[in-house]
């Protein structure tokens, strides 16, 4: 199973990027950036299962102001393929596809990019009627993607961001995460008792396993889905931060500033025995990356 051992972790880089309305099921809605119109016709897969795994995380997004310069990052650091669109991109790992990439200009602190999660659901209509009785808001949609399926942009009570999504054909194969490809993703919190409760109530997850204090797991029927981490809000900007595998996270830290990313986190200085690291890409987007299974 997923784990997850950077306890107590500590960043001092806010996010400061307020997520547009990215997803249209429609190509005459207006004031949406072109390349979202342009994934809104991909499915997230080549390969679906006709099997809904409500909870899972089944695609990212990265919003960033630079295209050329975060894909580049992504390509050089993991080995992704880039499929380059007229005005957004597609990522592959393996001949599969794991994302998609828009540029969007950022509005708030910073110019800097982020990740955006999209997570399965059954019934998308259903999940944003729970988002607004949990206190969240619905920030866009639900709008059907010719590609995709059903979705809605949605944003939690503290502020943090995500897709619900029921995907056209089914979700992806399940599968172990391969060395390159995503691993894990944790929402980042300072109100961890609101938070659980309110990804309970929206995502039907079952329970919080425990992991030490100021971490803990997602479960549904019994498998690990997500994590949640503790931190003191006026450090840092709430969100959700996804994680992608690799074989030795102090080689894969060395090669990000050479890139033109940064690593906030060293795997020396994290909690975990080198195992975990905290870098961000040239456009300031943050992302762990970790060895799995640790020694």
């Amino acid at each position: 199973m997923r784990n997850n051992v950077l306890s107590g972790l500590v960043f001092f880089a806010a996010a400061g990027v307020a997520v547009l309305p990215f997803i249209s099921g429609c190509s005459h809605v207006r004031g949406l950036p072109e390349g979202a119109e342009e994934l809104a016709g991909i499915p997230i897969t080549d390969h679906p299962s006709g099997l809904r795994f409500p909870g899972m995380v089944i695609w990212h997004d990265l919003l960033t102001p630079d295209l050329a310069k975060a894909a580049g990052f992504y390509e050089n650091l993991f080995g992704w393929q880039i499929e380059y669109l007229e005005h957004a991109a597609v990522v592959r790992h393996h001949g599969e596809r794991i994302a998609g990439i828009v540029e969007v200009q950022p509005t708030g602190r910073g110019a800097r990019g982020i990740w955006i999660p999209s997570v399965s659901v059954g019934d998308v209509d259903a999940a944003v009627d729970l988002v607004e009785a949990s206190g969240g808001r619905q920030l866009k949609g639900p709008v059907e993607m010719e590609g995709r399926g059903r979705a809605a942009l949605i944003r939690d009570f503290q502020g943090a961001d995500m897709v619900v999504l029921t995907a056209r054909g089914g979700d992806p194969v399940k599968s172990e995460a391969a060395v390159g490809a995503w691993l894990w993703d944790e929402v980042w919190t300072a109100d961890p008792d609101k938070t659980g409760a309110f990804y309970q109530n929206v995502l039907g997850y079952d329970d919080i396993l425990p992991v030490n204090e100021g971490y803990g797991i997602f479960l549904h029927e019994g498998a690990w889905m997500a994590g949640i981490r503790h931190l003191q809000r006026d450090r840092y900007d709430p969100l959700w931060v996804p994680v992608v595998r690799v074989v030795d996270p102090a080689a894969t830290a060395n090669r990000v500033e050479a890139l033109g990313g940064e690593v906030l986190i060293s795997p020396e200085a994290a909690p975990g025995d080198g195992n975990v690291s905290l870098i961000a890409d040239p456009t300031g987007t943050m992302l762990l990356i970790q060895r799995w299974p640790s020694p």
